[in-house]
């Protein structure tokens, strides 16, 4: 039996449950889903997970917190999975849990450095309902059965045609009579409704969703190291986004009380730790400290937007010029 999709978790944690739900869930979309636990059959467990990984369309990660730290082992068994999905060219995609962090692509072995570069959704239990559609959106697995639907609709419309044309001929044997008013009557075409407005209410508040569900994973207080800067970063991201469909529909309604002040609050926090860090990187200079320089540097530059790029330009010649 061939899956559309493989699943793969660890076992203890949370990783487990959310498994058990996406299989659920996916499986009422009509998918065929592998999960270990209820499809591994009898006979060699390697093979039948190379099969299943072999012939699925995607590969589904449950990112729970550490779940990358044993795959440093090389008899680790999801570093085994990833790497047979990576060889095979499955489509990946990472589900984060909260309390995951995704480390550094330099932190991680030969066949998962590329697992940071992945399609990653972050998984919220208060709008799963949400992190899963978009999941769902993300699938192979779904692009090829909106193909084979297409194909089908083709066919459909090939015999449709072929009958309507056989019709038409039909008509043209019969003897001529003058026409009813149903002939003649004119058909309108069905166009199907779009409803931009929601579509474009619905992608707003999914970005903010987003941001709040990032902001979760941010400590209290912030411990200003690298994580918590890329994870500031990337509120900052599902925020900028938000306000770019309120900037680019500004007739749609949309639900932006608050989002702009935190916007800017947000930004002005970013302004000072890349202040501070630059700060730090002089001073470190200054007294041949270059290992903590070039770590503080690192932070500046996750902080960094298009207006901070001069002053990274800068303090990167003096770090250079001080090695």
């Amino acid at each position: 039996m061939a899956y559309d999709i493989f699943i793969s978790y660890r076992r203890r944690g949370a990783g487990a449950g959310v498994a058990g739900e996406m299989q659920a869930k996916l499986q009422n979309r009509g998918f065929k889903v592998f999960l270990d636990v209820d499809n591994i059959g009898s006979g060699a467990f390697p093979q039948q997970i190379d099969q299943a990984i072999r012939e699925c369309n995607d590969f589904l990660l449950i990112l729970s917190p550490n779940m990358l730290d044993r795959c440093v082992e090389e008899e680790d068994w999801v570093r085994h999975e990833i790497a047979l999905a990576e060889s095979y060219g499955k489509n990946i995609v990472g589900v984060s849990l909260p309390g995951f962090i995704m480390p550094e692509a330099s932190a991680l072995p030969e066949p998962l450095k590329d697992i940071p570069e992945k399609q990653v959704f972050i998984w919220s239990h208060e709008y799963r309902n949400a992190s899963f559609e978009k999941i769902v959106e993300n699938l192979e697995s779904l692009k090829r059965k909106k193909s084979k639907k297409r194909k089908s609709m083709y066919v459909v419309v090939g015999v449709a045609a072929a009958i309507v044309a056989a019709l038409v001929a039909l008509q043209f044997l019969k003897p001529k009579s003058e026409p009813t008013p149903e002939e003649v009557a004119v058909i309108e075409p069905v166009v199907p409704f779009v409803d931009t407005a929601k579509l474009v209410r619905d992608t707003f508040n999914l970005y903010v969703r987003r941001a709040d569900s990032l902001m979760k994973l941010i400590p209290e207080p912030m411990r200003k190291d690298e994580q918590d800067f890329r994870m500031l970063m990337r509120v900052m991201k599902q925020l900028n986004s938000a306000l770019a469909m309120k900037t680019t529909y500004p007739w749609i309604p949309m639900d932006n009380i608050g989002i702009e002040r935190r916007a800017d609050s947000l930004d002005r926090l970013r302004k000072e730790l890349f202040e501070v860090e630059i700060d730090a990187v002089k001073k470190f200079v200054d007294v041949g400290l270059m290992e903590p320089a070039e770590t503080r540097y690192q932070n500046a530059v996750i902080l960094a937007t298009d207006d901070d790029q001069k002053a990274v330009e800068t303090i990167e010649k003096k770090l250079k010029k001080k090695k």
